[in-house]
């Protein structure tokens, strides 16, 4: 049987909608559509996947394709301080193999135990952590340090996905309890796993970690509602929703503003459009509320904030046109 994680989550929220604030702070740039962000360094810049279904770095206005391995498809996941970007890339056989771009140059990182990997996130010093396919399938966890592929374990199961690195090397993911029955937020540090918990629910994941050591997130509160969670200080705090049945955590800033997407009350699946947040201060707001001349535009997600507050954001109109933007305080 494949275990494939993480399983908790794509497009929703919930508890009480908040007040919309009555000034616009953030100016939007959109980059060209069809693009979907998935990361954003502390310049500006943002990666994610083109329309020509190729990894793509965005600077300024200026959109380049960071191409492949020799296959079709690539994918670009996240971008360090230093603009090294990782991600993934099919090679000439059609295999995906974990890939660190910089100066315009693919370096392959190659597989682990002869199975196909992917480059989830990478820290200052170009460590990346990341996940293989084993032979059935399922997920493991790994960290590319030193030139070297390391699996990095599960809890208890075998079954593991790292999503998020820090400075100092600490990993964060999701991974299967021995027995398969639930799926865990994990922080790997030392060659030691913890489980994050949850917040109430059976089963929690870990977007990503800051230079601070907290961590992302999303977790079940009960049986049919998950929301987004911050992790500091040994305890995990619920961000809230605007009142639908899912908000996901997606990054986080060193300052602890959390951005990612909640459903609202009322909301049809698969018909209605999901809102994009920004948690800081203790308050979950609505992107939407805070973009002038946002006009046709809908925010949808938000998947990565700098600390210059900067966000890489997911938009579209109710005719179809998506495309990734750029979300900037206004000046």
């Amino acid at each position: 049987m494949r275990y494939s994680l993480p399983a908790l989550l794509l497009s929703s929220s919930l508890l009480a909608p908040l007040a919309a604030h009555s000034q616009s702070v953030y100016t939007m740039s959109f980059l060209p559509s069809n693009t979907t962000p998935h990361a954003i360094d502390a310049s500006g810049r943002i990666v994610g996947i083109g329309p020509d279904g190729r990894g793509f770095l965005w600077s300024q206005g200026s959109m380049s394709s960071l191409g492949t391995l020799g296959g079709n498809g690539s994918v670009a996941a996240a971008i360090s301080p230093t603009g090294q970007v990782a991600g993934s890339s099919e090679t000439k056989n059609g295999v995906s193999h974990a890939v660190v771009y910089q100066g315009g140059a693919a370096r392959d990182l190659g597989m682990l135990n002869g199975r196909p990997t992917f480059g989830t996130a990478i820290n200052t010093s170009g460590q990346v952590a990341g996940y293989a396919l084993d032979r059935a399938g399922n997920d493991r966890a790994f960290l590319h340090s030193g030139g070297k592929m390391t699996a990095i374990g599960s809890l208890g199961s075998g079954v593991a996905r790292a999503t998020g690195i820090n400075k100092a090397g600490a990993v964060v993911g999701v991974s299967f309890l021995r027995g398969f029955t639930a799926q865990r937020a994990f922080l790997y540090a030392k060659g030691v796993m913890k489980d994050l918990g949850t917040l109430g629910g059976p089963s929690s994941a870990a977007a990503a970690i800051n230079e601070r050591g907290e961590v992302a997130g999303t977790s079940f509160v009960n049986a049919d509602v998950q929301h987004a969670f911050l992790y500091r200080g040994g305890a995990m705090t619920d961000l809230g929703s605007f009142g639908g049945a899912t908000t996901e955590a997606r990054a986080l800033n060193n300052a602890g503003m959390v951005v990612g997407y909640s459903t609202r009350a009322g909301d049809v699946p698969g018909e209605s459009f999901s809102h994009a947040f920004l948690y800081r201060d203790g308050v979950m707001h609505d992107l939407n509320d805070l973009v002038a001349k946002r006009g046709i535009w809908t925010v949808l997600d938000a998947v990565g904030i700098n600390d210059a507050r900067q966000i890489a954001a997911y938009a579209c109109t109710e005719e179809g046109d998506c495309r990734a933007v750029l979300l900037a305080p206004a000046r």
